[in-house]
């Protein structure tokens, strides 16, 4: 089958990417260039452009050009890069993840596997729907299969899976992913989740909003959920706001939106969410941990009789991205192709031989949506 023009123009820029020719920083050739050089169109060439700043791999910046954001390679936290790995025929690696949408996991899937595949190895996949049991089982199951090492995205909740801890404690090739388990000594690849809701919280601030609530699921032991909320508290502190800890709204809506066995309780949340907001009626934004967050609130303040973000604003972690203009929801932008890429070498380090622990913290980007403003200021009569 024929390789579409502009995916053989994306493929191209990629593997310069990924084999170092181009670097984070470097600006990408512009569509003229681009199309002059493989003989297509402009919109041909804008396309291939248009794909790999929707999966994060280059930003499109209006009247400077492209330039490379995705970065396989860091040398103060990645391991050495002039490391080689000695791989066998037929080496397998298995992925364990509770789930993936378009908004966060798809394209570290697709990292995960394409870095896999420039080692040879054959990535099996299990996905554990956030139930332990499911977890347990897709580890066996692969483990089983005679997969050579695992990369795990431990579910939420504060009961640990044995089978983990026992394959650490055998120094089995493991690698965490998203998140670490507290007590855990296993390496982990996952964002700077306190600096990344710092970031988030003061960007609200500097757009004037004084009353900033923060919408998460009850804490039940996950260090991704516990790592957000700090960055929210160590924004007030740093920025020295007063924080009402009434302003943080625990509401279990994104995990039963999409359980249709839930449905009045996720109704029950809906509910719960909107008496919040009128309740408080000085809060005039919102810090999200989920993207599902974000959605949910756009419906509850729409049903208010409110709008965003004329009335509030809403920033949330990650968020689909659109093929042209600026995404619906303002987020922070996990670097998911990176995470995926240093977790696969991490692991490959692990399976040949040199078993280190570490947990590396990646750095993200706040991308400006459609759902924050600055807070309007009362007329004066």
């Amino acid at each position: 089958m024929n390789v579409p023009l502009y995916k053989q123009i994306y493929e191209t820029i990629l593997q310069k990417i990924q084999i170092g020719e181009l670097i984070q920083g470097d600006k990408i050739p512009s569509e003229k260039e681009l199309a002059d050089e493989f003989q297509v169109s402009r919109i041909t060439s804008k396309k291939a452009l248009d794909l790999l700043a929707q999966e994060q791999i280059i930003e499109r910046v209006q009247g400077k050009g492209s330039f490379v954001i995705y970065s396989v390679e860091e040398p103060d936290n990645m391991l050495n890069s002039n490391q080689t790995f000695n791989t066998k025929k037929g080496l397998k690696i298995g992925l364990v993840i509770p789930s993936f949408a378009s908004s966060y996991g798809m394209a570290l899937v697709q990292s995960i596997e394409y870095s896999g595949s420039k080692y040879g190895v054959n990535l099996l996949m299990k996905i554990t729907r956030e139930k332990i049991e499911e977890e347990e089982n897709a580890i066996e199951e692969l483990l089983d299969a005679g997969v050579d090492g695992l990369i795990v995205i431990p579910i939420h909740g504060e009961h640990y899976n044995p089978k983990i801890l026992e394959l650490v404690l055998k120094k089995f090739p493991i690698v965490l992913v998203d998140r670490y388990l507290r007590g855990i000594q296993a390496s982990a690849v996952l964002t700077d989740n306190v600096r990344a809701s710092k970031e988030a919280t003061e960007y609200l601030m500097s757009l004037g909003h004084e009353h900033i609530a923060y919408i998460t699921p009850a804490y039940d032991g996950t260090t991704a959920l516990e790592d957000r909320l700090k960055g929210y508290q160590l924004a007030h502190n740093e920025q020295h706001k007063q924080l009402n800890p009434d302003f943080i709204f625990t509401n279990y809506g994104s995990d039963f939106a999409f359980n249709k066995q839930r449905k009045l309780e996720f109704e029950l949340e809906i509910e719960n969410m909107r008496n919040f907001i009128l309740n408080y009626p000085e809060i005039t934004a919102f810090v999200a941990c989920r993207h599902a967050f974000a959605k949910i609130l756009l419906y509850v303040i729409q049903s208010i009789g409110k709008t965003v973000p004329q009335d509030y604003s809403i920033i949330c972690f990650d968020s689909p991205h659109p093929i042209i203009g600026k995404p619906l929801i303002t987020h922070i932008s996990q670097r998911e192709n990176e995470m995926g890429a240093r977790a696969v070498k991490r692991l490959m380090s692990q399976i040949n031989g040199e078993y280190t622990i570490e947990t590396e913290l990646l750095n993200f980007k706040l991308i400006e949506g459609l759902s924050t403003a600055p807070i309007k200021t009362p007329v004066k009569n």
